[in-house]
């Protein structure tokens, strides 16, 4: 997977998709390739949009077999049946939010074990750049402050298949799934992205969406949205898509400008900047150790039993992506556990 193409990039749409929004039909400058429709868009990276599909990450590792996938290639659906998170947990993909799998470069520091921090990281500074204040929840969790602590707001999930390293997102923007509907001993309720939801950012990006597009696909898309009477009444698929389009844009733009060359400490230091819970106390339940870092007696103890509830103080990460808990035993790098309090 090159970092870069010559050709131009394509939003494809899936038929079934076309079917469902008519807007794209009546294209001259649409191409029937397959089961896609292929625009010509003003995007650095192809885009495959789906209505219904089990998972974008299944979608994208399906799709690797059979085209060749460049770097941030994108991929998009309006409904996701089977969602996952970490540890193949189900993760509740209310219609209409955004789901989204974008294929990473073959390069550093995406070809390291730092692959999921940086990338979180990454993410978090492009939402910021949106106008989203957000932090990390290591390992893999996008939350944002509330004066009652945090709430989730959406999960990156990296996988590995065909040769293809590929990160699947949700992020909550419309609606965001109640407690009963969350895993058992959750840490913290699960929220919608903060001011979303206004007017003017909706229309910004509806209208990001339709000029990221050659020719338009909405036509006088600024006149539609403003003369709606209500946000509803405009297809929120549109506007995921051009909230999607400006985040890949930002991710890309930061990777390129800082991430060429292999000093370590670039991601660390941005990662480390957007990570919740830094300096505080926790609890990091079913705590994977990594053993080797540790000193004196307490080595045979953990490697022995390597899966266990461990306390102490948030400091930093590692270079490999290790969350660094100051404990009574001493600093501890942890490769795996949950966050709890």
């Amino acid at each position: 997977m090159d970092t870069q193409k010559n050709t131009q990039a394509l939003c494809f749409f899936e038929q079934e998709f076309v079917k469902k929004h008519n807007a794209f039909c009546s294209l001259k400058n649409c191409d029937r390739q397959g089961d896609f429709w292929a625009v010509p868009s003003n995007l650095d990276y192809d885009v495959y949009v789906f209505d219904t599909i089990t998972s974008t990450l299944d979608k994208a590792h399906e799709l690797s077999k059979e085209r060749e996938m460049h770097a941030f290639t994108t991929f998009v659906c309006q409904k996701q049946l089977c969602g996952r998170g970490q540890l193949r947990r189900k993760w509740e993909s209310l219609q209409d939010n955004l789901y989204t799998a974008i294929v990473l470069p073959d390069a550093y520091p995406f070809n390291t074990e730092a692959a999921a921090p940086a990338f979180g990281a990454i993410t978090a500074n492009a939402l910021e750049k949106l106008g989203f204040a957000v932090e990390l929840k290591w390992p893999n969790d996008v939350v944002q402050k509330t004066e009652y602590g945090y709430e989730k707001v959406g999960g990156i999930l990296l996988e590995e298949r065909n040769n293809s390293l590929v990160a699947g997102m949700g992020i909550n923007v419309f609606s965001a799934p109640p407690n009963e509907l969350l895993r058992e001993n959750f840490l913290i309720s699960a929220g919608k992205l903060k001011n979303f939801s206004m007017p003017d950012r909706q229309r910004e990006f509806y209208n990001n969406f339709n000029n990221s597009l050659f020719g338009g696909v909405q036509k006088n898309a600024e006149n539609s949205f403003q003369h709606a009477d209500k946000i509803e009444e405009v297809d929120k698929i549109f506007i995921n898509l051009g909230f999607c389009f400006a985040l890949v844009k930002e991710i890309n733009i930061w990777y390129k400008k800082n991430l060429i060359s292999y000093n370590n400490m670039t991601w660390n230091t941005l990662c480390k900047k957007y990570l919740a819970f830094l300096g505080e106390t926790v609890c990091i339940k079913d705590a994977l150790v990594k053993d080797s870092f540790y000193s004196g007696d307490i080595a045979g103890d953990i490697a022995s039993d390597i899966a266990s509830d461990i306390v102490g103080q948030i400091v930093g990460l590692g270079e490999e992506g290790e969350l660094l808990l100051s404990s009574e035993n001493g600093l501890m790098y942890i490769v795996g556990g949950s966050i709890t309090k």
